[in-house]
């Protein structure tokens, strides 16, 4: 999960709205630790994190509970299984940008993408790190000079063919693509779509394709047309970078749409380079409570096609 929420896929609350209570909450029933959640005890020390983290982006990223209740092992059937229950063990790390310096002195290449939502209490701290799947992997925990993948529900050190694929990895370009969206009136809302390269990896031949469904007309300065194919009518733009992307620049399109009012609208951006398989991601969008009502990639969410479904059939009613 690139550019991943774990914390909204666990708990079902972004990190702004998340509370203590939901914390509490969510340990009134027994959890167990996944390939995707760590639960860690106020007591642990901050040098046994660096593994747990590095793990985590390095492979497909996770959510490091620190306060968890104490583990205690049950039965099930004839196996035996860690859960966590009961009341938090709140932590005497600092706060959240003690813990930030920490990691970004002891994880090597530094990981700039991690969230940490912390409760500072009496007792207390509460911390959830949200750690997204590194786009320049390998990352070693300078407390042993290790590099470490997660497997299953451990950190293990990752063997050296692991680590040589993990390289090669960093050596390539990684394309993101965002979509903004904002309202002009009641029938038009004005759209920004940047493509940006996230790795050290300069990114040539940047193509990219924007398609809309679900509007009457799109305003802009680039050459937009009308299609139809299996999916349904929809307004596209193909076009390309002028140059090669290097990291942290990105390429926008902006544009204005008039929609049907009342209707939902979908957008989706395509796109590839040079050394760079083809991806995509997708948005759909309520122009009546101005929220997301969907969205999908290449790689995970919503199907594209499901969605369209819904957003033409609400058409038709």
């Amino acid at each position: 999960m690139s550019n991943s929420n774990y914390i909204l896929n666990i708990f079902n609350k972004n990190k702004e709205e998340i509370t203590l209570e939901d914390i509490k909450s969510f340990f009134s029933t027994p959890q167990e630790e996944t390939s995707v959640l760590e639960f860690k005890s106020g007591n642990v020390e901050i040098i046994d994190l660096y593994k747990e983290i590095t793990a985590f982006l390095n492979t497909e990223g996770g959510l490091l509970i620190i306060g968890s209740p104490r583990e205690r092992r049950e039965k099930l059937n004839r196996n035996e299984i860690t859960i966590c229950e009961g009341d938090l063990t709140y932590s005497k790390f600092k706060n959240k940008d003690w813990i930030y310096q920490k990691i970004a002195s002891n994880i090597t290449p530094t990981p700039t993408d991690l969230s940490i939502v912390e409760f500072i209490t009496e007792k207390g701290g509460i911390f959830l790190i949200d750690v997204p799947q590194s786009s320049i992997p390998p990352h070693q925990s300078s407390a042993d000079g290790k590099y470490y993948i997660r497997l299953e529900r451990e950190a293990k050190p990752a063997p050296h063919g692991i680590i040589q694929a993990l390289f090669n990895k960093r050596r390539r370009p990684k394309l993101v693509a965002k979509i903004n969206i904002n309202r002009i009136d009641d029938y038009w809302d004005n759209i920004e779509v940047s493509v940006q390269n996230t790795a050290p990896i300069p990114a040539d031949k940047v193509n990219f394709i924007i398609d809309v469904w679900n509007v009457n007309k799109v305003e802009s300065d680039h050459s937009f047309e009308a299609f139809t194919d299996a999916l349904g009518d929809k307004i596209s733009l193909s076009t390309q970078a002028s140059g090669v992307l290097v990291r942290v620049v990105s390429v926008t399109i902006k544009f204005k749409v008039q929609h049907n009012f009342g209707e939902d609208y979908c957008v989706q951006v395509s796109y590839w380079c040079k050394d760079l398989d083809y991806d995509f991601n997708f948005n759909s969008y309520s122009p009546i409570t101005q929220q997301l009502t969907g969205e999908g990639s290449f790689h995970k969410g919503t199907l594209l096609t499901d969605e369209l479904d819904r957003v033409f059939k609400r058409k038709e009613t």
